[in-house]
């Protein structure tokens, strides 16, 4: 993993624009349909929330346009990218690993994963940790790599991911940084089918909503700690 937090060390220049150019523009619309599945599952005000993976903060970003929040930690190992984060008074930063979070026991409300659940060494173990660090009720929001369960779009997503993203990036982003944007291609032949992704997630939260998208390439994932409703599978 530690070649994987090299990569995000050394994009941040370009994370951006790569980032919408390889999702056709698409990544802040996952974002937010995330966040809106999370909050309709959330119960009251957003005391103090978990950007986990948050990288430079977009994912608190869209959240923030959306609603008032008292208290967002950005979590992540990478420091070039936490040093370009968004900034406020209610905004603080920590490097670390989401995976062995530096919190206490019931800290927050919400936990935000904007891609980068699926970069966990182990999905269920970061799954627990992420419980671990959630109040009764808490709500996981995530948007993911996916990895399609039909065999001929997993397929398709292979080719993509070793082909078309590198491509895409040398002439986006430039061909310094083509090597860091096919560890997608690395991240994706080792993630678990979509179905099975789930599952793993499910050990330690319940899931309140998961939806496929782009050919099952992408998958939003919202669950809660404790009871919650049963899930909604969509294939899109």
């Amino acid at each position: 993993m530690s070649d994987l937090y090299e990569a995000y060390n050394e994009i941040y220049p370009v994370y951006d624009r790569v980032t919408n150019a390889v999702t056709f523009g698409l990544a802040n619309r996952w974002r937010r349909l995330a966040l809106t599945y999370g909050l309709s599952m959330a119960n009251g005000a957003l005391s103090r929330v978990l950007d986990a993976g948050s990288g430079m903060g977009s994912m608190s970003r869209e959240l923030l346009s959306m609603v008032d929040v008292r208290h967002i930690v950005l979590l992540d190992q990478s420091l070039n990218m936490l040093k370009r984060a968004i900034r406020g008074v209610n905004i603080d930063v920590v490097c670390g690993s989401f995976e062995k979070a530096p919190f206490r026991d019931l800290s927050f409300n919400m936990v935000l994963m904007g891609f980068s659940l699926h970069a966990s060494t182990n999905v269920e173990e970061a799954s627990c940790e992420v419980g671990r660090v959630l109040k009764p009720g808490g709500v996981l929001a995530s948007v993911n790599i996916g990895k399609p369960d039909n065999p001929v779009l997993r397929a398709l997503g292979w080719l993509y991911t070793a082909v078309a993203i590198p491509l895409i990036t040398l002439f986006t982003g430039g061909p310094r940084y083509v090597k860091y944007f096919y560890g997608i291609h690395e991240i994706y032949v080792r993630l678990k089918v979509n179905r099975m992704f789930k599952d793993m997630v499910a050990k330690c939260l319940k899931i309140a909503a998961f939806k496929t998208k782009a050919l099952g390439m992408v998958n939003i994932l919202v669950a809660v700690k404790g009871n919650g409703p049963s899930p909604s599978d969509d294939e899109g």
